[in-house]
């Protein structure tokens, strides 16, 4: 097993490259920082932005600046803004990000969030 133990830390994300990923209309922006078992991004979708595809991966998404929807397969949809949370494990849901005027946000993911049976 690796070591996953993170010594005290600080991010500096102005130092951080942003990434583009093309959705199927509009850009998002990706910060990544990297650790074992952990990933930690900044994430900015452009005005206009829709996903390019349906996520099955768990997160815990955090709402920094602006208002996005995040559609689940089942057709449901959750509007957040600046200061909402929503989690989710692996494997829970199928969703895809929306977002008309553009937002910033805070993701988590990893290991911990495996789906358990």
């Amino acid at each position: 097993m690796q070591n996953a133990n993170i010594p005290f830390e600080t991010i500096d994300w102005s130092t951080v490259p942003k990434i583009e990923h093309p959705g199927e209309t509009g850009i998002a922006y990706w910060q990544t920082i990297q650790f074992t078992g952990l990933r930690l991004r900044i994430v900015e979708y452009s005005k206009g932005y829709l996903a390019d595809h349906w996520c099955s991966k768990g997160h815990i998404v955090h709402c920094l600046s602006g208002e996005f929807i995040s559609e689940l397969h089942d057709g449901s949809h959750f509007t957040l803004k600046a200061g909402d949370t929503y989690v989710v494990s692996d494997e829970l849901s199928s969703h895809r990000s929306i977002s008309e005027n553009g937002v910033r946000l805070l993701i988590v993911d990893g290991d911990f969030l495996q789906y358990m049976k």
